[in-house]
């Protein structure tokens, strides 16, 4: 039975609950192993940018026109939504795991509070860490392109690295509250992270085995492949930003739909 509060102490309430998850957070050692996987994912993708680039420069003049380009969402955000969105998982695995969830509930046993705070949490550190990668990813690729033209330069001017950076930062927060909603329906730190790096890794290396127009159409919906169709630049996918939008939100509206639903009415015994 959920209990009923009035609108002021429910504030109070989710208030203090997310302070308590906060502290939560800081104090997983998960927390810090996975934000170094994305540091080291950054830096493992630097490293590719480098080497292709050095490619390119070696390359023919006819060659050099079909170089994909030195673009980081590509090579390194995927692992960086991995590792990011492991922390939003592990905030809630952790507690089935280890049984404390039981104790969780008795100081708030209003269960959508709860799990509202979680992903409140989740998602505004992944926010702030999304940001520190994307941007630091975008950054790294732009110096090591510096002046050299299309294809291998997405960006003539830096400021036109913007809007990914921005976005990519969206899909790095919405990753994580997705994996909040999963391990609250998996209960399973395991379950939930082979599920994330399904829908995050081998999902999109799937669809590249796929027709072209089914690769186009299936591809189009994966969480990584979001990020261009957000920033509305150039991309083989089919969705308009509009489109790109609703996905984004019905990921949301799914994991955590399916959390709730999960939370609220299976015994957590």
């Amino acid at each position: 039975m959920i209990d009923s509060v009035s609108p002021t102490s429910g504030t109070r309430v989710f208030r203090d609950t997310v302070a308590g998850e906060w502290i939560k957070l800081r104090t997983l050692r998960s927390t810090y192993a996975f934000l170094v996987g994305g540091l080291g994912a950054t830096m493992l993708g630097s490293l590719i940018l480098y080497l292709l680039i050095q490619s390119y420069d070696k390359a023919t003049a006819a060659d050099k026109g079909n170089f994909e380009t030195a673009d980081p969402s590509v090579v390194s955000i995927p692992f960086v939504m991995f590792f990011v969105g492991s922390i939003g998982a592990m905030l809630i695995t952790s507690e089935f795991t280890t049984r404390s969830i039981g104790p969780g509930l008795l100081a708030v046993p209003q269960r959508r509070l709860l799990l509202g705070a979680k992903a409140t949490v989740a998602g505004t550190a992944a926010l702030l860490a999304g940001l520190f990668f994307a941007s630091l990813s975008f950054a790294s690729a732009k110096m090591l392109v510096g002046d050299r033209p299309a294809p291998i330069n997405p960006w003539p001017v830096w400021t036109d690295a913007l809007p990914k950076v921005f976005c990519a930062t969206i899909i790095v927060m919405v990753t994580t509250i997705v994996a909040v909603g999963l391990g609250t329906w998996f209960r399973s730190t395991a379950s939930t992270l082979v599920t994330l790096g399904s829908l995050l890794l081998v999902a999109p290396a799937f669809a590249h085995f796929l027709p072209t127009v089914w690769q186009l159409r299936f591809g189009s919906i994966l969480l990584p492949n979001l990020i261009p169709q957000l920033a509305g630049s150039n991309h083989p996918y089919v969705l308009s930003q509009g489109g790109a939008v609703a996905v984004t939100v019905g990921y949301l509206v799914l994991a955590l739909g399916a959390g709730t639903i999960s939370f609220v009415r299976r015994d957590v015994s």
